[in-house]
């Protein structure tokens, strides 16, 4: 994984150093977390890549689960229960994996749309014959989530309608103790335990994302790896560590009037990878109170774009409009790879395709991004940059553990609680009054 940081070296080396000094005791603080390895602390996720029990309890509950005839994994999650797993999922199998004739496949159930439980309904009814064709996997932190719920209830009636009764074709994931936990014992679902200190956002490295990726055929032990490298890398205090200048850059960036964060990823693949760091940051980031209790109502609005779709309907506005973005360009290693996909030589439209006959698509997909880098120059429109080698488990690992080090770092830099999401509770709360 490479990065690119030089083009934002806009503050002075003295601002920029401060800022770094200033997280130099969190490093140490950081560094006793792991050290001790348990699940005591906020900052609690850095130990799961490591934690070799956690691989051994979802690897064995997969052998037991997965049968030779599973073909449909339902994932019933909402926010950090659900955005982590799907970010890998795509980032690794690609957008058109559901329309392959591969499986098992992963069927994300995050919200309450009645037209997606329609298909379901149409899925389970045309496409299976047996129950263990299916598994669900319904996952909440706190246990009590009403859209997962919601959706369980629906999903396991049509599943029951068809097969009977299948308690041991359902995983539940939550805190131990929690009411779904002593719901799913007294029914004799499986049980993965959340370790309580690692929130939803933070959870992709726990049982939440490393079981329903394991069962649809990912290296969780490469994923997890990637991971582990990465916070190594990141716990060092250098002017190598990736997480810590994205963290400095982009704290000064938005003390410098800049409040939106724009992923601009150059893979449609890495959408829901975007999707999962917008909640990252969304909730980390965005808060009333800082540590002090002092309503400052800071927060950094993370966006999601994808080139080159995006360039021809947000170019303007990046190019021309508020310079109130700071943007992160993510791409995998166009320069040095061939992407096998070619336009042909000869071509249909020659008066057309004079600049793209016989080109390799990575060429194409990396004169595009060299034309957007330059006329972000051009226009002194800051950003940075991520080379990642492959869209392969390692570095999808090492990148989701540097975003999530980064929040860390940037928390800290501006006094908040990077772990709790108070104002959350706000609508749940209301919602349930209603219901």
């Amino acid at each position: 994984m490479k990065f690119n940081f030089k083009d934002t070296a806009i503050f002075k080396k003295e601002e920029i150093s401060k800022s770094k000094d200033f997280l130099k005791p969190y490093f140490e603080y950081l560094k006793g977390v792991v050290s001790a390895g348990t699940y005591e602390s906020p900052e609690a996720s850095l130990n799961l890549p490591s934690d070799d029990d956690i691989l051994t309890t979802v690897s064995n509950l997969v052998r037991e689960k997965k049968t030779e005839n599973l073909k449909y994994i339902f994932v019933l999650g909402i926010g950090g229960s659900n955005l982590g797993a799907k970010a890998v999922y795509e980032a690794i199998f690609g957008n058109l994996f559901l329309e392959k004739e591969d499986y098992p496949k992963i069927i994300f159930l995050d919200t309450n749309n009645p037209k997606l439980l329609y298909d379901v309904k149409e899925i389970i009814k045309n496409k299976l014959e047996k129950k263990d064709e299916v598994l669900i996997n319904l996952i909440s932190k706190s246990g009590t989530t009403t859209e997962t719920i919601a959706n369980f209830e629906v999903l396991y009636a049509f599943c029951r309608e068809k097969f009977g009764r299948l308690e041991d074709r359902v995983v539940v994931t939550s805190d131990k103790n929690s009411k779904l936990w002593e719901a799913a014992l007294k029914r004799g679902y499986a049980l993965l335990e959340i370790p309580k200190n690692v929130g939803g956002r933070y959870s992709v490295f726990s049982a939440v994302g490393l079981f329903p990726l394991a069962l649809c055929g990912i290296d969780i032990s490469e994923l997890v790896l990637g991971a582990k490298n990465m916070r190594d890398i990141c716990l060092n205090f250098s002017d190598e560590n990736p997480a810590l200048n994205s963290a400095v850059l982009i704290y000064l960036h938005y003390k410098n009037g800049k409040n939106i964060n724009n992923n601009f990823f150059f893979h449609s693949e890495l959408e829901s990878v975007g999707k999962w760091y917008r909640q990252l940051m969304g909730e980390s980031i965005g808060k009333e109170k800082d540590n002090e209790s002092n309503i400052k109502n800071i927060g950094i609005t993370p966006t999601v774009t994808l080139g080159s779709i995006d360039l021809h309907s947000m170019a303007q506005l990046y190019l021309g409009g508020p310079k109130d973005k700071f943007t992160v360009f993510v791409s995998v290693d166009f320069e040095n790879s061939d992407s096998g996909i070619k336009v042909p030589e000869e071509v249909e439209m020659k008066e057309l395709a004079s600049g793209v006959a016989g080109k390799d698509f990575n060429q194409i997909m990396n004169a595009i991004l060299r034309g957007v880098k330059t006329a972000y120059k051009n226009k002194n429109r800051p950003y940075s940059e991520v080379i990642l080698k492959d869209l392969k488990e390692d570095s999808i690992g090492r990148f989701l553990q540097f975003k999530m080090m980064e929040i860390m770092f940037l928390a800290k830099l501006l006094n908040i609680n990077a772990f709790d999401q108070p104002n959350v509770e706000d609508y749940k709360k209301e919602t349930k009054k209603l219901l």
